[in-house]
């Protein structure tokens, strides 16, 4: 699968998902890196790619529609460790399959996830 990692996710996430077969772009390592949010949101659609990010601006349906990519998920904001973050992405990834969340914004926390 296609995924964009924005900048406010950690990099170790990228190094993991690369290692489990991803192909991830990272922002924070491109030539994107300090774009704006639509600069990366047109990255995520082009090639259809599940964006990661911590920024809850891409939490707005209107300006950033998830049908336009694969999905964007949201990392809720907590006191995460780099380390936590990339565990709690592994483990959505492994229990839910693309389609569960294709097309559409996923909330992530330590508490749980919402899917909409």
């Amino acid at each position: 699968m296609k995924i964009v990692l924005d900048e406010n996710v950690s990099l170790s996430l990228a190094t993991v998902l690369r290692e489990d077969g991803h192909d991830v772009l990272a922002v924070a390592e491109s030539a994107e890196k300090g774009s704006e949010d639509e600069e990366v949101w047109r990255v995520a659609c082009e090639e259809p790619s599940l964006l990661i990010t911590r920024d809850y601006h891409f939490t707005n349906g209107v300006r950033f529609e998830p049908s336009q990519c694969l999905g964007v998920v949201f990392i809720r904001r907590g006191n995460l460790t780099a380390s936590d973050e990339v565990a709690l992405v592994r483990s959505f990834l492994a229990s839910h399959p693309p389609d569960q969340y294709r097309g559409k914004l996923v909330s992530l926390s330590p508490g749980g996830v919402r899917l909409r």
